[in-house]
């Protein structure tokens, strides 16, 4: 077993379930279409008519909750170990250290470690990810394009300390200068009691013009409605759609190192996982993830990572 680069893709096997939605989604797409010129032939009618796309939808719209709730409803457990953690790092100061091989041995020892509550138990899989980097703006720029697609609360402290380190490495040298005092500021009109006064009596006299101005037909508030709901569903696939294209074609990155082992108690899953070849003391600086859970809960990660 060997840790591979991770490459970050769009996990289509673990959300192949919305393919099953396409039909209907066209069904809807196509009835708010014409939603517009059926509702100019309403003028007059006493009654409407609800349109096909509730009962089509309904198969649809349970197979989708069903696939979500079984996709996104087990939470793996999270462990997160940073050099920045009280008692993790080496060094003094700002100057803490982690290297790959520590990184993984504290990682593993999470597994059996019975004086946490939360430690995991049972058969389980266990999904690692170790961040390494020899420097601390190469760590956050690693943890950044992690954080990007999948923020971890811990990993994201961890980002930034890093950057701010990082930026006091390269600018605590510089002097900083100001201009001869005093300088020229704005005026904090909001401030002003009498302002903030006759701000609020003439805006609710503008609002009572405007709600007389946007008085309207109850057509053509289902007309807007029916156009907004078309410009909100061609917005979600937009979306999804720029998503799925930021990830296609990823390259391996070698500062993610991911690896999947299991199935086992945490006894074995802390064998499998300190076996085989890891990252070396090269990499001083590094961070890590373990999420410990079954196949099924750990398989958008998994194809999130390439595994």
């Amino acid at each position: 077993m060997t840790w591979s680069p991770v490459t970050m893709r769009w996990p289509e096997q673990a959300t192949q379930w919305m393919g099953e939605l396409t039909a209907a989604k066209d069904l809807a797409g196509a009835e708010l279409a014409s939603t517009a010129q059926r509702l100019a032939g309403l003028d007059g009618m006493a009654s409407t008519n609800p349109g096909p796309v509730g009962g089509a939808a309904k198969n649809a719209i349970a197979a989708g909750r069903a696939a979500l709730a079984e996709q996104m409803g087990e939470a793996p457990a999270c462990l997160v170990v940073t050099p920045f953690q009280s008692g993790i790092g080496q060094g003094r100061g700002n100057q803490r250290f982690l290297s790959a091989p520590n990184l993984l041995q504290q990682l593993a020892g999470k597994l059996v470690d019975g004086s946490d509550v939360g430690r995991p138990s049972g058969q389980q899989y266990a999904l690692s990810l170790m961040f390494i980097s020899t420097n601390f703006a190469q760590l956050a720029e690693t943890l950044s394009r992690f954080n990007a697609l999948m923020p971890v609360p811990d990993l994201v402290r961890a980002e930034r300390r890093a950057g701010h380190l990082a930026a006091l490495e390269t600018e605590k040298w510089d002097i900083p200068s100001s201009g001869p005092l005093p300088l020229w500021r704005s005026l904090p009109l909001e401030r002003c009691t009498l302002l903030k006064a006759a701000k609020q009596t003439m805006s609710g006299q503008l609002a009572v013009l405007e709600s007389y101005a946007a008085d309207s037909s109850p057509l053509s508030d289902l007309a807007a409605l029916a156009t907004r709901k078309a410009a909100q569903q061609q917005g979600r696939d937009s979306q999804l759609d720029a998503l799925k294209a930021l990830l296609a074609g990823g390259s391996a990155d070698s500062s993610m190192r991911a690896r999947l082992v299991g199935p086992g108690d945490v006894n074995e899953l802390r064998r499998s996982l300190l076996e085989g070849e890891a990252p070396g003391h090269e990499w001083v600086l590094s961070a890590g993830v373990l999420l410990v859970g079954s196949l099924e809960g750990l398989s958008f990660v998994r194809e999130l990572v390439g595994l």
